[in-house]
């Protein structure tokens, strides 16, 4: 007879621990037998594979920028130099507009459509390597905006492990700065991504994911990455402004009128062709002799020396050079008040301290590129080191024909290092091709304490500041 209160249930009660055993005596067997060899761990020591290194990586933002230097590429290919690239925004995703000359495919469609030109621009190159961080097209002038909409820290660690498994000596990529002409958003945040890639992707403690060992190479579910560290050796910089006269002896400068010794065209012809993948944009015409003018670089950083305006390629070391920590930043520190231009030309003078980039400073003059009829805004920022709060009035000199709203006079609080104000102007309705000078002056307690010029050409079209 069963005990009162005992559970009548009795295969239930037998059964149901055998089964929930019998798992773990099955992980403990495993355990004292492992099937996973020592020898597999050292996988891990493997040499990175050599299928994707290259000698130069180019970085740029969308799917036609290569062919601003196309004709410095296929000069490198020439050169047995290997050329990867890599376009931050993704055209195959992103892009839900933009012009088409060919044909009728427009949104999501057309951006599939430019993916495969910037695959077959590549390919007239002989770039086969070609890799998407996938980021969204920013219509602004500001590349911060760009650098959030895209969300710079996932970014910025997608290039770093570019760089890492491609191990480049020199990259290649937009000027991080301000200039007039196309001045797209993408372009300057995809130089400040590379920027800081060739900064970092050299430091094991930077994305320490990527380049710690595997747990399990002969298996799946691997969550680290077993990269190596990577110090690239030379930084360039390129742009396509309104004016060029600050390229002069920053950098090597490639004339395109040369004639590849493997193709038997000049690289012009070739830049030609690349361009010419590029229906969507330029038309289906032949674009063979489009390209005339020489492919100029800014040097940015060299880590092995050498002059300016060496070869791209001259001075690199074979094999790699020890990770070289750049300056990085340190905080102003100001006597007495200061007002400066704000965002973005306020961030860049930041940044280019902070990479070691002096050859930037003071190598373009502050300016913009606005649409007729459009809103200038113009940012500034005071720091304000006193121990007592400040009043500060700004005046600013227009060119005729811009109406500037008023601007109120600003308290600005005690040891202040960021306090924000604006100027905003309305440009007149009529294109005028000459320069445009503002100057926007700020005065505390009868002293000048900062003066800003900014020179604002008008133009058919541009993007939104």
């Amino acid at each position: 007879m069963p005990q009162p209160g005992f559970n009548q249930r009795k295969p239930i009660i037998v059964f149901l621990p055998l089964i929930l055993l019998a798992p773990f005596k099955d992980v403990a067997v495993k355990a004292q037998v492992p099937e996973r060899s020592e020898d597999t761990y050292r996988w891990n020591n493997r040499e990175p594979d050599a299928r994707f290194k290259a000698d130069i990586l180019v970085v740029v933002a969308h799917s036609d920028d290569e062919t601003v230097i196309a004709g410095y590429c296929a000069r490198a290919a020439d050169q047995k130099l290997r050329v990867g690239i890599v376009w931050v925004i993704d055209t195959g995703q992103s892009m839900n507009g933009g012009l088409n000359r060919v044909g009728p495919e427009q949104s999501a469609s057309l951006a599939a459509v430019r993916q495969i030109e910037g695959e077959r621009s590549a390919a007239v190159l002989g770039i086969t390597n070609t890799w998407n961080l996938g980021g969204s097209d920013t219509a602004s002038q500001n590349p911060l905006e760009s650098l959030e909409g895209n969300d710079h820290g996932q970014m910025l660690g997608r290039m770093v492990r570019l760089v890492r498994l491609t191990r480049p000596e020199v990259i290649i990529t937009w000027l991080p700065e301000f200039v007039t002409g196309e001045n797209h958003s993408d372009h300057q945040a995809s130089g400040v991504l590379a920027t800081e890639a060739f900064d970092m992707a050299g430091d094991p403690t930077a994305f320490p994911e990527q380049v710690s060992p595997a747990t399990d190479p002969g298996h799946y579910m691997n969550r680290t990455e077993g990269l190596r560290p990577w110090q690239p050796q030379k930084l360039y910089y390129f742009a396509n402004p309104t004016h060029l006269d600050f390229f002069t002896g920053k950098g090597p400068e490639y004339n395109v009128t040369d004639i590849s010794p493997t193709r038997g065209v000049s690289y012009g012809e070739i830049s030609g062709r690349t361009v010419a993948e590029h229906k969507t944009q330029f038309g289906s015409a032949d674009k063979a002799d489009w390209v005339r003018d020489p492919v100029r670089f800014i040097l940015g950083r060299s880590l092995v020396g050498g002059a300016a305006t060496d070869d791209v390629a001259a001075g690199v070391v074979p094999g790699g050079i020890p990770f070289q920590r750049p300056p990085g930043y340190i905080a102003p520190r100001h006597a007495q008040p200061v007002m400066e231009l704000g965002d973005p030309w306020h961030f860049y003078r930041l940044f280019w301290q902070a990479h070691g980039l002096d050859s930037l400073f003071g190598l373009v003059p502050y300016e913009i590129s606005l649409t007729r009829g459009a809103y200038l805004s113009i940012p500034l920022v005071i720091d304000n080191p006193l121990d007592t709060p400040i009043d500060v009035n700004l005046s600013v000199r227009a060119p005729e024909g811009w109406k500037v709203s008023p601007v109120a006079p600003a308290h600005v609080p005690a040891h202040e290092p960021r306090y924000y104000l604006r100027v905003q102007a309305a440009s007149p309705a009529e294109v005028r091709r000459e320069w445009q000078q503002f100057t926007v002056t700020a005065e505390s307690q009868g002293k000048t304490i900062g003066t800003v010029p900014l020179r604002v050409q008008l133009a058919q079209d541009s993007f939104p500041q």
